[in-house]
């Protein structure tokens, strides 16, 4: 009997694997560190060959015990955009510039200067092209700087698709992942577009509904995963939209926190709308949704760690620097902090943007700074939540809260009462691997579509209610963190040149 999924998340810090039953119950759990090169300031690369040992290993630990002839279908999260280049041989030629890679700004600005918001609205259903992070600055990057790589290059792929490659042999991605690529309502590469950049649509992988079956499990890939050959591999989406999905963002007027490396914040939406410096999206013909995903996250902890507790030694305690954040007052006596360590996305999308701690005096120590940074990404999730709720006249009832960070409970309060809206944390942390569970359950037969799939395998844990008495702290908190950057933008860009 086929009655269990897989989930495969491949993200910046881990590959991680979840074995679930068709109600979300997961019954095994794997993860295996991935490196991190930046071998230019402001570049970020991985190695795929890394990311396809570490899923053989995972894959191996949670089938341990297990008959893999149960698994029905295994679905693909990951980071996006990423970009590997793949040969005739389908294996990678260097390494891949991954989400986080700044190096393409003046790539960015050509795309600025020479396409047009109307162009980029007709080819790719977003005006939000010129962004070096975003796929057609990449593109022309490796075009320009890689030229060797480039032609050689059979094929350039998503993270996941990589994967998905060496898992089936098939070449694919989904039309999510091929954002700022493909027409969103067509699926296709526009051939005007592809010819103004100069880059052949052949590279690029064909776009598929992301609960679509890229390919079945290779004998080969079988003897190194322990799949049964045969297995079904859905071509799943962008790790922060699986996210989404295990946290219900199909559903209207939800909206769901993933709290992992960068921070997205997801509002449910029941038709198309357009805000300033967040995105319309869906996830395959399911429910809309307005999202706004920003550079840092938990990623601002692990600077915390390594710039402010020496004795860590390189590692993380979160348990130790909670109880120092705990030890200050709300607001943090006056101290405010900007998450903008490597520039931010939504909903500013400002390269040059920087962190900053606002308000220091002599009064303030490692306990307030510490408290000030766990408090700027609840003020980042509010500021974009309310230019979606505006946007599209949705107010969310609750704050949905996945990813490794939804497990901090001092955290969740945060943000509960920054918000002023009840949190509801899910109850795994692998939301990136139910979400992949999710899409693998309706493209294996399992769900007969989205909304069936998350309303059975989605389980939460106890709500945190806010605090009412700390609503006018935080109001004042807030306003005068959304004062900071307005204020400080021009300095931020003229210190860049």
């Amino acid at each position: 009997m086929k009655d269990l999924l897989i989930g495969l998340d491949i993200g910046t810090s881990w590959v991680k694997a979840g074995l679930f039953d068709q109600f979300g119950q997961l019954l095994a759990k794997a993860s295996a560190p991935v490196v991190l090169y930046s071998p230019e300031p402001g570049w970020a690369e991985q190695a795929p060959l890394e990311w396809w040992q570490g899923t053989c290993q995972v894959l191996a630990e949670v089938l341990h015990g297990i008959d893999p002839a149960r698994v029905a279908a295994l679905g693909l999260s990951g980071q996006c955009p990423g970009h590997v280049l793949v040969g005739t041989d389908s294996q990678p030629i260097g390494r891949a510039i991954i989400w986080r890679d700044l190096r393409a700004r003046e790539e960015a600005a050509w795309i600025t200067e020479h396409i047009t918001s109307a162009q980029s609205l007709q080819w790719t259903g977003t005006d939000q092209l010129g962004h070096p992070s975003n796929p057609p600055a990449r593109l022309l990057w490796l075009k320009n700087h890689q030229k060797n790589a480039w032609n050689q290059a059979a094929k350039v792929l998503q993270p996941k698709d990589f994967i998905a490659l060496q898992l089936t042999g098939t070449v694919a991605t989904d039309w999510h992942s091929a954002y700022c690529l493909v027409n969103p309502e067509t699926a296709v590469y526009d051939p005007n577009y592809f010819d103004l950049l100069g880059i052949p649509s052949a590279k690029m992988p064909v776009a598929l509904d992301p609960t679509a079956i890229s390919g079945d499990v290779t004998a080969h890939a079988a003897s190194l995963t322990g799949l049964t050959p045969g297995t079904q591999v859905v071509i799943g989406t962008i790790d922060a939209y699986c996210d989404n999905l295990a946290g219900g963002v199909i559903f209207d007027a939800r909206a769901v926190d993933v709290a992992g490396t960068s921070e997205s914040i997801s509002l449910g939406i029941d038709r198309m709308v357009e805000a300033p410096g967040v995105y319309p999206s869906r996830i395959g013909n399911a429910g809309m949704f307005l999202c706004g995903p920003t550079q840092a996250g938990g990623d601002t902890l692990r600077w915390l760690a390594n710039c402010f507790f020496p004795e860590f030694k390189g590692s993380l305690h979160f348990e130790k620097m909670e109880k120092e954040a705990r030890a200050v007052p709300s607001t943090c006596d006056g101290l405010i902090f900007l998450p903008y360590l490597s520039g931010e996305r939504a909903p500013i999308w400002d390269t040059e943007a920087r962190g900053v701690f606002f308000g220091l005096t002599f009064n303030h120590t490692r306990q307030h700074c510490t408290r000030a940074v766990y408090e700027s990404v609840g003020f980042a999730i509010r500021h974009i939540l309310e230019i979606a709720e505006a946007a599209s006249g949705k107010a969310a009832r609750e704050i949905v809260v996945c990813g490794g960070g939804s497990q901090s409970q001092f955290w969740n309060q945060i943000k509960a009462d920054i918000l002023q809206r009840p949190v509801r944390p899910t109850a795994i942390s692998e939301t990136g691997c139910l979400g992949a569970a999710i899409l693998a359950s309706v493209g294996g037969g399992l769900h007969p579509d989205l909304q069936a799939a998350c309303e059975r395998m989605i389980i939460f844990r106890n709500v945190v209610m806010p605090e009412s008495a700390l609503s006018s702290m935080y109001e004042t908190a807030y306003r005068t963190y959304r004062q900071l950057y307005p204020a400080l933008k021009l300095v931020f860009h003229e210190s860049a040149r």
